[in-house]
């Protein structure tokens, strides 16, 4: 008997011996079509304990020294769809893990112009292909936001770019002077930008200390681009008709080295894109050096550049739309020569070199240094004219609501008469380039100045065609430390150093058939007798102006920005939780290379400087109820300086600030509840943000002044509540249910200050407080659903189909029709806002890879966007500022009819990729 206690306690001893034991696990992460090495991936283990591994260039992982216990494996990797699985906790048995890429999407629907239309800019930079929502994503909410809600302009809890935060290389890239993301500047390289690492919201990120709308690093070091070659071509009806793209990356040699090259062009000629006119041709190429050397120092060198021109269209008015039979008129074109010409082209070419250093310190512990330089030029051009009438196709003068409800003496017969034109005559519809040209080109006039003296003689352009130029020179540098103390404790922290100097100009791209410009102040030489009023640069008077040659306006914007933060986080079985830190300091200032002959002492020279001190907190905390149910609380209070664009009142013609600019202060909060399990995976949250003080500034040409008016509103506040749902299901190994909804409520909570100013001069023309409490935000759906599914067949091929909802979107609003004399003196409906309808759309694609040989692949996708071709929703719009006033008395009559953009309706986007 005390044999067998001996025998049975030593069993016992050795059984729990060998349960204390800590397993393991090694494989391979894999592409599922090509069984190639996934060498971005990152797994995430969650159960008894907690990893985060990374695999080598391979794909290979090793999760080590783990108690036994069933654990939540998530596998992510940027360009593929994420994978989730149960671990048993064996050693060895996860093996290979194969991912799937993402599906090829439709290029999302670029931006044109809103409220500022008059000027030719824009409320927002272009979205190109990529946006900061289009990386892989764990979170199947923000695939659909970035997806398939794309379209209809879709902003994630209503924020919009400048609360999107993008890093480059560890280089923060948010434009300067307003605020809004770049991703033009790589267009078309999707290659070399794939390797994206995002956070969203209001979460805190190792690389930044994020906005309220998230945070997005692109990484283009070689060695993190797929070893080998691979061949793309594409072909779509959208904007651009055939896209080529070629990449070639080493990986990793045994001597240190990596090298990638990518290069691309995009292009179509406008009679094959959805709208007529928006002809595109863009390149694009891209080189990244990496060298690795002993001691765990790595060097970094890329260069990326996107030089691209292409046509853009316009919105209009549904007066006009209904005129021509088509919700997609295009206001900016005409034939010249027979054959079609935009005056609205976009054309840039801006490289951005960058440089970093990295050193590995010791196992936890991360360096990296970075600078980084941009360059070149961004030219928007636009017809310009003097003494003659506007050459814009549905300028309202040409339209036949001027006869009727927009005058005061209606005249039907005239009316239909302008109808019958629109409806017949091409040359009204669009803009007749060859009448442009027999104007100017039989306009011979002798040019004199003020004293008697011969300018310039011949043929004098009344019309041109100038290009609106931003050119950008900034350097970039950043500092960042990673650190994991401990098991437990991790801290983070940073400093990002931008100067940004960026001269604004226009130069003349088309006399159109003449010879020479007169370059003064037109609405000044009208307003004005004295001559010198209507000098550009009295240093330089009475201009005459060739092909190339600087007109208008002339001045430098210069703004410096320095931000440090730092993060402290602490990992626990059942919490994390997370504070963060940061101070900024932003300084800004005009430099006038003109002196004004309307404002000579307030033109030339630099302005006063203008500094803002910013600071912001954030905290957040993750309750892990078990490994596959979590809890999760996000908050940040912050304030941000406000942009340039927005700070000074004209600084086309002087150094005037807005009066008492002030930084915005911004609050959020978010509550999560994240479920990770196997066959399904999902978040459900409740959103708050709350922005005051906000400044605006609105430039448009005023019939009533006839001269370039300002609005400038101040003491904005916005507040966003809404929730959002994310959900998808693995019904079978092969089909995945997936869906989304959010429900958001965006609405002005103040009534803002509103003071208008014009050009030509320093004087306040109103002063007001404008009535938007309560009122909508614009420029997203505040409703959105999606419910789809995906089948992936073991045989490579796919497919997958969404039915989408767009609902509650609102036309963007006319502050002077809230003032206290418009809310007398208009009719009420002029004062109400406007809903725009909601609607359906169906989405789907398909796609297939082909095995060529042992290291050749084939892959091919086609999608489809709103199958049911849906052509009447509106994807956004704005009411014109200006208003019609009545002759006698000058009492507002009638607001000008709004313009519109209407979502496209079925297209297509074909891709064929070659991996070899």
């Amino acid at each position: 008997m005390k044999k067998l206690l001996i025998v049975l306690g030593l069993s016992l001893t050795l059984l729990s011996s060998l349960s204390a034991q800590e397993i393991f696990s090694r494989g391979q992460v894999v592409d599922a079509t090509d069984g190639r090495a996934v060498s971005t991936a990152t797994l995430e283990v969650r159960g008894r304990q907690e990893k985060m591994v990374a695999v080598d260039n391979e794909g290979r992982y090793l999760i080590p020294e783990m108690k036994p216990g069933k654990y939540t494996v998530t596998v992510l990797a940027s360009g593929y769809e994420a994978q989730q699985f149960f671990w048993q906790g064996k050693e060895g048995d996860l093996s290979i893990i194969r991912l799937r890429p993402l599906a090829a999407r439709l290029p999302m629907q670029d931006l044109s112009e809103l409220l500022t239309e008059d000027l030719g800019t824009t409320t927002e930079e272009d979205i190109q292909e990529s946006s900061p929502l289009l990386t892989a994503s764990r979170d199947p909410y923000a695939n659909a936001a970035g997806y398939t809600f794309g379209p209809m302009r879709f902003r994630m809890r209503g924020l919009d770019s400048p609360y999107q935060l993008q890093y480059l290389n560890g280089l923060q890239m948010n434009d300067l002077n307003t605020g809004y993301s770049v991703w033009s500047l790589w267009g078309g390289l999707n290659d070399a930008v794939r390797n994206q690492h995002s956070i969203l919201n209001n979460e805190l990120a190792d690389f930044s200390f994020g906005g309220v709308g998230g945070a997005t690093l692109i990484d283009t070091r070689a060695s993190g681009i797929r070893a080998g070659s691979r061949l793309t071509y594409s072909v779509s009806n959208r904007t651009y008709t055939n896209r080529l793209m070629y990449t070639y990356a080493t990986g990793l040699t045994k001597s240190g080295w990596a090298f990638a090259f990518s290069g691309s062009r995009r292009y179509g000629s406008g009679d094959y894109s959805y709208v007529r006119g928006q002809h595109y041709d863009a390149w694009g190429y891209f080189a990244s050096i990496e060298k690795r050397l002993a001691g765990g120092h790595t060097f970094l060198f890329s260069l990326l550049a996107a030089p691209t021109e292409r046509g853009v269209a316009s919105g209009s008015t549904e007066e006009v739309y209904k005129l021509v039979g088509s919700n997609y008129y295009n206001p900016n074109i005409g034939r010249q020569a027979g054959q079609w010409r935009n005056a609205r082209v976009r054309n840039n070419h801006e490289p951005v070199l960058t440089l970093s250093y990295i050193w590995e310190i010791n196992k936890g512990t991360r360096l990296t240094a970075a600078t980084g330089y941009r360059f070149g030029y961004n030219a928007y051009s636009a017809l310009n004219w003097a003494n003659a009438q506007d050459p814009r196709p549905d300028y309202y003068r040409n339209l036949p609501s001027y006869y009727t409800y927009l005058s005061e003496t209606p005249d039907q017969e005239t009316a239909d008469y302008y109808a019958m034109l629109w409806r017949s005559d091409e040359n009204v519809r669009y803009i007749d380039w060859d009448m442009l040209y027999h104007l100017n080109s039989n306009n011979y006039k002798e040019t004199y100045d003020a004293q008697g003296n011969l300018l310039a003689s011949g043929k004098r352009s009344e019309y041109i065609l100038e290009d609106r130029r931003t050119d950008q020179r900034q350097w970039y540098g950043s500092l960042l430390l990673n650190s994991q103390l401990n098991d437990n404790y991790r801290i983070d922290g940073g400093v990002n150093y931008r100067i940004n100097k960026t001269e604004n100009f226009n130069v003349i791209k088309d006399l159109l058939g003449g010879e020479y410009w007169y370059d003064v102040d037109k609405f000044a030489e009208n307003e004005f007798v004295d001559a010198t009023k209507a000098q550009m640069d009295m240093r330089n008077p009475n201009h005459i102006a060739r092909k190339g040659d600087k007109i208008g306006h002339n001045y430098l914007s210069h703004i410096q920005a320095i931000n440090s933060w730092f993060a402290l986080r602490a990992n626990y079985t059942h919490l994390d939780a997370y504070l963060g830190g940061q101070v900024s300091v932003t300084s800004m200032c005009r430099e006038g290379l003109q002196q004004r002959g309307l404002f000579p002492t307030n033109s030339y020279g630099k302005s006063e400087t203008l500094d803002f001190v910013d600071w912001g907190a954030k905290m957040g905390f993750t309750y892990k109820i078990n490994g596959h149910h979590f809890v999760s609380l996000n908050a940040v209070a912050m304030s941000q300086a406000p942009v340039f664009r927005n700070v000074f009142v004209s600084p086309r013609t002087r150094n005037t600030h807005v009066e008492d600019p002030q930084s915005e202060k911004v609050f959020s909060a978010d509550l999560n509840y994240l479920l990770r399990l196997p066959l399904i995976r999902g978040r459900v949250s409740a959103f708050y943000t709350r922005i005051n003080d906000r400044t605006r500034n609105m430039s448009f040409y005023d019939d009533g002044h006839r001269a370039f008016s300002n609005y400038i509103l101040s003491g904005i506040d916005e507040q966003n509540a809404g929730i959002e749902i994310g959900l998808e299901a693995k019904l079978s190994p092969t089909l995945v249910l997936n869906g989304a909804f959010t429900y958001g409520h965006y609405t002005y909570v103040s009534n803002p200050k509103f003071v208008q100013t014009v050009d030509n001069s320093e004087k306040e023309l109103a002063r007001e407080r404008v009535y938007w409490d309560g009122f909508n935000t614009s420029g997203t759906p505040q409703t959105a659903g999606t419910i789809g599914f995906t089948y992936n067949s073991p045989r490579y091929w796919f497919l997958s189909a969404n039915v989408n909802y767009f609902g509650r979107s609102f036309v963007a609003m006319n502050p002077i029709r809230r003032t206290d004399q418009a809310r007398e003196e208009l009719a009420a409906e002029f004062i109400k806002r406007e809903t725009f309808d909601g609607g359906f759309t169906v989405d789907a694609s398909v796609g297939k890879s082909f095995r060529l040989s042992r290291s050749t692949f084939l892959r091919m996708n086609l999608s489809a966007s709103n199958l049911l071709n849906n052509r009447n929703l509106r994807s956004g719009g704005y009411e014109q500022l200006r208003i019609r006033r009545a002759k006698e008395d000058g009492r507002m009559t009638r607001p000008f009819d709004s313009k519109y953009f209407y979502m496209y309706g079925t297209t297509f986007f074909l891709n064929a990729s070659l991996q070899f």
